[in-house]
């Protein structure tokens, strides 16, 4: 199946850094290893502030390419199943494939957490964080050696 030949482009490993939700660089250094498993991608993203490895799927939104949980995670994520399936065969009124996944598989308030820039090829991440009850974010930012 070579239906989404663009994760091709981004497979790779990018450099960069983790910084907090507000943008501030950090100075964390940041790595993120990023392999296609089958139509999928598996992230391995790690630095001086973390190292977690994580299964994506990938949609094509115009210059993008969006990332999101999948399977159980995607369940625990969200507190929904997602719809899944196929979505080349349901493609209508020139929607992307990230505008179709947005419809079918998300309500409204669902929040995403990062993708790829094909024009700069970068990847931007955001982990969701817990201190005792509040959550807050740590963003990776990285841009492909």
């Amino acid at each position: 199946d070579s239906g989404k030949d663009y994760i091709s482009e981004i497979v790779g490993t990018y450099s960069g850094e983790f910084a907090n939700q507000s943008g501030l660089k950090s100075g964390n250094i940041g790595t993120a290893d990023v392999v296609r498993i089958n139509n999928q991608l598996q992230i391995h993203c790690y630095g001086d502030l973390m190292d977690t490895t994580f299964m994506m799927d990938a949609f094509e939104n115009g210059d993008s390419i969006m990332v999101c949980n999948t399977g159980e995670a995607f369940e625990m994520q969200y507190g929904h199943m997602g719809n899944g399936g196929n979505h080349m065969m349901d493609m209508h009124n020139n929607q992307s494939e990230w505008q179709h996944h947005m419809a079918d598989d998300h309500n409204n308030g669902d929040m995403h957490y990062g993708g790829f820039n094909m024009t700069n090829h970068t990847f931007e991440y955001m982990f969701r964080m817990m201190e005792g009850d509040s959550a807050y974010y740590i963003v990776f930012n990285g841009i492909k050696n």
